[in-house]
């Protein structure tokens, strides 16, 4: 079988969560030697993930009143439905960083619901939920959040 990758997923409205996700696989790839797939939630929901990924990271901003991003909508309508298969992210690691902006009464609401929901269909969560407040200085918050998904793979991969 064919190794496993990491996958860098992103529901991105304005570009923020996109333009991280980017970075930080680039900087998988290319520092850390990792074999990394980024692309938006709603690529990846054909995807088998727990047979192709051995770590899903997702970066998700929350737009609208607590809405999916357009390029996550269709992955969330799956992956929320209550007749989704329970063992959907079985074995599958997982870490979730939210963007939202504290002005929104559902501050990083999308990435807390990818979050929870990926863990009760059966994902292993390796790194709490990190939430950034795009109203404010959100870069100490992204970039410990990164620090962290590198040290943690570094783990991962050293085992």
């Amino acid at each position: 079988m064919a190794e496993k990758s990491v996958y860098v997923l992103y529901g991105s409205q304005t570009g923020n969560a996109e333009s991280i996700a980017e970075d930080l696989a680039q900087t998988l790839t290319e520092d850390q030697e990792i074999t990394c797939i980024c692309q938006t939630l709603n690529s990846a929901k054909p995807l088998a993930l727990k047979d192709l990924a051995s770590f899903v990271l997702i970066i998700c901003s929350t737009t609208g009143n607590g809405d999916a991003p357009e390029n996550a909508d269709a992955w969330w309508r799956g992956v929320k439905l209550r007749s989704a298969p329970k063992d959907k992210f079985e074995g599958v690691n997982f870490a979730v960083l939210a963007l939202g902006d504290t002005n929104y009464d559902k501050f990083c609401h999308m990435g807390t619901m990818i979050d929870k929901r990926m863990s009760e269909l059966g994902g292993e969560r390796k790194l709490a939920l990190s939430c950034a407040d795009e109203a404010t200085i959100m870069e100490e918050t992204v970039e410990k959040w990164k620090s962290d998904i590198i040290s943690l793979l570094k783990e991962t991969t050293a085992s």
